[in-house]
């Protein structure tokens, strides 16, 4: 098995910064309790408050594949708060 990381950059619609961090803290107590995760943790920028950074990490792809399914991450999602989800290329720390 091979685990399976990212890093995503959240971007949330105008005026629902305290909101997304609010649902999305929800999203990382429950998302922790999840058997294939490893790491769920998020950052919310200084210098935009609309925009975080999520890393995740799970054991495998069919964790994160059933993750994905689950109704506390669909419930985030149903919110409408994300503008804009876009990857962290690996290599941006080097």
């Amino acid at each position: 098995m091979t685990n399976v990381r990212k890093i995503v950059r959240i971007q949330t619609k105008p005026g629902l910064a305290e909101a997304a961090r609010t649902a999305l803290t929800e999203l990382q107590q429950a998302t922790q309790a999840e058997p294939g995760c490893r790491e769920f943790i998020f950052f919310q920028a200084l210098g935009d408050e609309n925009a975080f950074l999520l890393i995740e990490d799970f054991t495998d792809a069919e964790a994160l594949n059933q993750h994905m399914k689950l109704p506390h991450t669909q419930a985030f999602f149903a919110r409408d708060m994300v503008a804009g989800i876009k990857p962290i290329e690996k290599n941006w720390m080097s």
